[in-house]
């Protein structure tokens, strides 16, 4: 199975339900779509090419009219300059045509990258990164290729067609059947066509996703597989992905090559089918000259249809995937229980004066966690023997969501009520806005890596505030002495903090998880990377921290904290 349709089995799998809440039944209706494309700023664009591509047309019929009356001996110098006239005309409307495509497509293309990252940043299970870049530049690609270079050239040829088919009308009702039923034939064709280049897209589109997903874990793992003496192995498997994506995207482009060469060959079968007709019906070459106009002028539009087609294929193969996860987004980011209702639910709380962390009534895997409850200055070691867990837990811990959604409980009921929940000095984690939330946890652990972006973003990342003197001093008190790097506070991070190795990177991290103090510290596995001074520094923070703080860490530096034991009783 690719890695696209893996990831999307697993969202398909129920998911344990947080607090002990049973799910409702799957909800077997329409499957998700994507957001509507004619909304908003985007309407107008939409009408406005809708408007040009009317006026083209029409443009296009006085022109086939005027060459004929060119035929027939008119007056030739006003109607080549009358000719001349429309044909500019019909160039800077198709010039529009193209940039308003162009802005439809970018648009709506725009608000949909926005919506996959956030979904990337806030889902339970974050796809791997080969994937989200693969959905944010290839599939991406498609929904735009649709847009700016389906729709728009459809909106364009249709009318033109239909007029055109008009205009052959008043000339000889025969000329429009010459047209129209060539049109008709081309259209059952690449409807036939239709379903198997979708086939193929999504072929193309699962070996492309598995592909960026091998490179992406290869390259992440790099030191690893050098170290181990695999690289030549792990090339074999770049290489063995690459050539299913090189027989997929051949595959597409026979198939493709049939859509664009059955598109091609209609207008010369509609020319030869107008000559047939003219003929027998004995028609003047005014007549002649100007249902040949007619037809040039849809030879162009109508050639694109198997473009078109291959286009609405590799939309709607990328739409199968991304529709869902939009979706999805949509929950994480607006469910109505993290809306101003929940969080006056949650001011309700704070009201009711409830200090330190309590946490009732979450599962893992099915599994219930034991209860936490933890005051101000308390310093928690969580112990267990599953090691995933655990760094779930915390995952947990730190976004207030388990795979099933936020942890919310009864708002309306404090830590020694009966409901479940999770509670940060009196306020529910996930009923508030961000900038609550990072203030309430800092989170640090050894799988977390820094943004692109200075030293000093990437320190005052959760606190942007902060004073920028605060943030340096306690980094370096953590083993990260911007001073000593080239461009000091101003270094610019990339790829997963470079260029600062893995003790200043940790330090980093471990700084911004304690600016500012937040009333619930997490600390996973980080102090290993840590070297031995900056060790001693934060053990020796930690012991007159206010807040809570919980780690999770076998090093004789926390032996002393009170244990969390996840393989204890629930209660």
């Amino acid at each position: 199975m690719s890695g696209h349709d893996a990831l999307m089995e697993d969202r398909r799998a129920p998911a344990t339900a947080p607090l002990g809440i049973v799910p409702a039944p799957a909800d077997r209706g329409p499957a998700p779509r994507l957001p509507k494309l004619v909304t908003g700023k985007r309407r107008g664009l939409f009408l406005a090419l809708l408007a040009l591509a009317t006026g083209c047309g029409a443009l296009g019929v006085a022109i086939a009219l005027l060459v004929g009356a060119l035929v027939t001996g008119a007056a030739v110098l006003p109607l080549a300059t009358g000719i001349g006239a429309l044909i500019l005309l019909l160039g800077a409307g198709r010039y529009s045509e193209r940039v308003l495509a162009e802005k439809l497509g970018q648009h709506y293309v725009a608000q949909l990258r926005l919506s996959l990252i956030s979904h990337s940043l806030l889902a339970p299970k974050v796809p791997s990164v080969g994937i989200t870049v693969a959905r944010a530049s290839n599939d991406l690609s498609s929904v735009r290729n649709w847009v700016a270079q389906g729709i728009a050239p459809l909106l364009a040829g249709i009318p033109l067609v239909l007029i055109s088919m008009a205009g052959l009308f008043a000339l000889h009702p025969a000329l429009a059947l010459a047209l129209g039923v060539p049109v008709l034939v081309l259209a059952g064709v690449l409807l036939l066509l239709a379903r198997p280049a979708y086939e193929r897209a999504r072929t193309l589109r699962r070996h492309r996703g598995n592909l960026a997903a091998r490179i992406a874990d290869t390259v992440a793992a790099s030191s690893a597989v050098v170290a181990a003496g695999g690289v030549s192995r792990e090339l074999s498997r770049v290489e063995a992905s690459g050539n299913r994506v090189v027989d997929a995207a051949v595959a597409r482009a026979r198939l493709a090559a049939v859509l664009r060469a059955c598109s091609l060959g209609m207008p010369l079968l509609a020319t030869a089918v107008v000559v047939l007709v003219s003929r027998t019906a004995a028609l003047g070459p005014g007549h002649i000259a100007t249902a040949l106009t007619l037809l040039g002028l849809c030879a162009a539009p109508v050639g694109e249809w198997g473009r078109i087609v291959e286009y609405r294929q590799n939309y709607r193969a990328a739409s199968r995937i991304i529709a869902p996860l939009l979706a999805e987004e949509g929950t994480l980011s607006a469910d109505p229980r993290l809306r101003p209702g929940a969080t006056r639910a949650a001011a309700e709380i704070q009201a009711s004066r409830i200090s330190g962390v309590w946490l009732r009534g979450v599962e893992l895997d099915g599994r219930p966690v034991p209860e936490l409850d933890a005051k101000p200055g308390d310093r928690i070691r969580m112990v267990g023997a599953d090691a995933r867990a655990r760094g779930e837990l915390f995952g947990m811990l730190a976004t207030a969501r388990t795979a099933g959604g936020p942890i919310l409980g009864d708002l309306g009921e404090d830590a020694a009520g009966r409901g479940a929940g999770y509670v940060v000095a009196g306020v529910v984690p996930a009923a508030v806005a961000e900038k609550k939330r990072r203030r309430l946890i800092g989170a640090a652990f050894a799988s977390m890596v820094p943004e692109r972006g200075t030293v000093l973003r990437a320190l005052r990342y959760r606190r942007p505030e902060a004073s920028p003197a605060k943030a340096l001093a306690l980094a370096a008190r953590l083993g990260l002495d911007a001073a000593s790097l080239e461009h000091g506070e101003t270094t610019l991070l990339r790829r997963g903090g470079m260029p600062l190795d893995a003790a200043q990177r940790a330090g980093l991290m471990v700084a911004r998880a304690m600016l500012g103090s937040p009333e619930l510290l997490l600390l996973n596995e980080i102090d290993s990377h840590l070297d031995a001074a900056a060790r001693r520094e934060l053990e020796a923070m930690l012991q007159s921290y206010r807040g809570v703080v919980i780690v999770g860490s076998d090093a004789a530096w926390c032996s002393g904290y009170r244990e969390w034991d996840l393989d204890g009783p629930a209660a």
